[in-house]
């Protein structure tokens, strides 16, 4: 395996950020309090993006025997959509009732499974990449990022709009949440290899600065389990 490049070795260890973060939240989830079932299953699919993290930087920043970049590249940005789509679930789950959850499950999954489909085609070797979102010599997003976006900005939405039915004491947290989130998103508009006075990796950065987020979500989920326990 060839050496990694500076870039590719910090957004390598930064990448087992986001996997240790999923690997907190479950921890807490058993060591604290158990959460339900939806928000488990989206502390997995944290760990699992993780996973998907280190692997794409580690094998997939420079040519080598454990497969092409872009196989690696499309695990690690399709099962982003999937953590996405998991938190969009459990807002869901969350704050609406009957047929709005029946509906908005279809059209959330079918989101995901075009945003994951589209990823996979522009990720082949025989495709012509294309920034969908170009930001100049920054970077830009390409598709599956995109898909990303704006599936998390849907779950965003989903909290928004049941705002009032959220605890006091969470909803401080779910503006954090979603502070860290925008800052995470400037930071990941930046191509792998933007590195900025001398010492500061863009794109890894986002990895720290996203795990401390999904930990920050976990708390959220974790006061509105405590709140709904105690008053029945």
């Amino acid at each position: 395996m060839d050496a990694l490049p500076n870039y590719g070795l910090a957004n390598t260890v930064t990448g087992f950020a986001t996997l240790f973060a999923g690997a907190t939240c479950l921890g807490l989830c058993w060591l604290v309090q158990r959460q339900p079932r939806h928000w488990e299953f989206a502390w997995w699919m944290v760990l699992v993006t993780g996973v998907f993290t280190v692997t794409l930087h580690g094998f997939g920043e420079t040519v080598s025997g454990y497969g092409p970049r872009w196989f690696w590249a499309f695990l690690d940005t399709g099962s982003n959509i999937v953590v996405a789509w998991a938190l969009a679930l459990a807002a869901l789950a969350e704050y609406y009732r009957g047929p709005a959850v029946r509906r908005g499950r279809l059209l959330l999954t079918l989101a995901m499974l075009v945003g994951v489909a589209w990823h996979f085609y522009d990720r082949l070797p025989t495709t012509e990449r294309r920034y969908l979102v170009p930001l100049g010599e920054w970077g830009g997003f390409y598709p599956g990022e995109s898909c990303l976006i704006a599936l998390s900005f849907t779950t965003v939405g989903l909290y928004v709009a049941r705002r009032a039915s959220i605890p006091d004491r969470a909803r401080p947290i779910l503006w954090t949440v979603v502070a860290i989130f925008l800052v995470g998103l400037l930071l990941a508009t930046a191509s792998n290899d933007q590195i900025v006075a001398p010492f500061i990796p863009v794109h890894a950065l986002w990895h720290v600065v996203g795990a401390f987020g999904f930990v920050f979500f976990w708390a959220f989920a974790h006061v509105c389990e405590t709140e709904r326990r105690a008053t029945g």
